[in-house]
């Protein structure tokens, strides 16, 4: 069976990838989502899979689609957060996100940690953290909210200090 995989692997593998980076034109998100459909193969087996090219191409197509949403929420979350013309330093912001950071419950705090510190994937911090994706993207939408919330009561805190 191992062999058959590789097989498989060394002849679908590199087609897949040219394909999805056509597509998707994001090397690592190509890469990943290439990856993940032949996770998912593994998982559903090859003998329950009726033209294994065409399933895997749908599947890596879907994951690079998925990611790419997922990016562009991230970026329009991260944009729609207020600039800060406040004159603070460096050293303060720091401090500031690390005291909002700490109002939040421990489940967030350790999803945004690994997703923006660390730069894990979604399906990297379910992997680790044992939960699903979709959860991750769930826990991540609640945090960012509470952190804009939190962010928006400082900046009215210091112009009530003015």
């Amino acid at each position: 069976m191992i062999d058959r995989w590789r097989e498989v692997y060394e002849r679908e593998y590199p087609r897949l990838l040219r394909a999805l980076l056509a597509i998707g034109r994001d090397p690592a998100a190509a890469e990943d989502a290439a990856q993940e459909a032949f996770v998912k193969a593994h998982r559903t087996g090859l003998d329950n899979i009726e033209k294994l090219p065409a399933w895997l191409l749908v599947v890596g197509v879907r994951e690079v689609f998925r990611r790419a949403r997922r990016s562009r929420r991230e970026r329009e979350v991260w944009a729609s957060l207020p600039a800060r013309n406040d004159g603070f330093d460096t050293a303060t912001d720091r401090a500031d996100l690390l005291a909002a950071l700490g109002e939040l419950p421990e489940r967030q705090r350790a999803i945004v940690v690994a997703r923006y510190f660390y730069g894990l994937s979604y399906d990297e911090i379910a992997e680790h953290f044992d939960i699903k994706s979709g959860t991750v993207g769930a826990t991540l939408h609640q945090a960012i909210e509470r952190l804009r919330q939190i962010h928006l009561a400082g900046l009215l805190a210091r112009g009530a200090m003015r």
